[in-house]
């Protein structure tokens, strides 16, 4: 098999050439032994990009909004890449729904990068590479990045790790308040949209929902805007909503927790440490190996076990 070299595919990638970029986030995607090497070289052209998650439940109108986010930004000048995440095949193991399809009208232009990717067995909502690809997207040289995910609620929480605002996205079909509230949003959001406010019901959510979000949370009062997507109703205010979330983040101080290079490095390690187990690390320590197989024939505790072996696989250094 021809070695991939991945120095020249990141220098292209720095030239602007948009298939390298492509290859570069399969690479990380479906080889993921392949990342380290990866991001090694495209780190000397990182810049940190503004970052806006858009999630919430099937047929809200997620992708039409992430189309018209697009557009504006576009129009004022930005270069946007755009990860929209999508329910897993089955079968092949790849994205459903496609978003590149649904969001073609974005994709003509020379300034929006799309790309439509699996979300795995993530439950949040987040493909396992999303914040290598978003690095990569970075080094680009893109203003706006865009994470659209299948996630909602409380299985919607690790886009808040990359993400530093959050649009939840509601219908007014999306029933009663009680049960938004249940599903987590209230942590979650940052910006709520309720979309398709010209159907029955959107006015009495909306107003629901400023009520329960009249009170800020650490500081920040989060912003109900009704929209209808799809006549592009709404976007300017909820791009200026989301300016005015950055500001605060930024006046706050508490952009740095997104800002911050250490964030990365922790995910980085568990997710190696991770690919590393899956991949046999376990069964080239005997002593290791040896207990997990007393855990599957059920003469061990699954929760000591790991204790012991991480112990043995780390040299003894235990931390508690």
């Amino acid at each position: 098999m021809k070695k991939i070299d991945v120095e020249n595919l990141v220098k292209e990638m720095r030239a602007g050439n948009v298939r390298a970029l492509s290859r570069l986030m399969t690479l990380v995607e479906t080889k993921p032994e392949s990342a380290a090497g990866i991001m090694k070289a495209a780190h000397s052209s990182h810049k940190v990009s503004r970052r806006i998650g858009i999630s919430g439940p099937p047929g809200a109108g997620k992708s039409t909004l992430v189309s018209n986010l697009i557009d504006s930004a576009v129009r004022d000048g930005q270069r946007v890449g755009a990860l929209c995440i999508d329910p897993t095949s089955p079968l092949t193991g790849g994205a459903i729904l496609g978003d590149r399809v649904r969001l073609s009208g974005s994709f003509d232009s020379r300034s929006v990068f799309i790309r439509s990717v699996a979300s795995g067995e993530s439950l949040g909502g987040l493909a396992e590479a999303t914040r290598l690809h978003t690095f990569l997207l970075e080094s680009f040289g893109f203003d706006l990045v865009l994470i659209e995910t299948v996630g909602l609620g409380q299985v919607g929480y690790d886009i808040r790790n990359i993400a530093e605002t959050l649009i939840l996205i509601l219908v007014p079909e999306s029933g009663d308040t009680v049960q938004i509230l249940k599903s987590g949003i209230i942590e979650l959001a940052d910006i709520v949209v309720v979309n398709k406010s010209d159907r029955d019901g959107a006015d009495e959510i909306a107003a629901s929902l400023h009520i329960t979000f009249s009170d800020p949370k650490s500081g920040w009062t989060i912003p109900v805007i009704k929209a209808v997507a799809r006549n592009d109703v709404g976007t300017e205010e909820i791009r200026e909503a989301a300016r005015a979330h950055l500001e605060y983040l930024e006046s706050s101080g508490e952009i740095a927790r997104f800002r911050d290079p250490g964030a990365s490095l922790m995910d980085a390690i568990e997710k190696e440490i991770s690919r590393r187990v899956r991949n046999g690390l376990i069964d080239g320590a005997p002593a290791a190996a040896a207990i997990a197989k007393a855990v599957s024939d059920g003469e061990r505790d699954p929760f000591s076990s790991a204790a012991e072996i991480a112990d043995i696989i780390f040299g003894g250094m235990r931390h508690e």
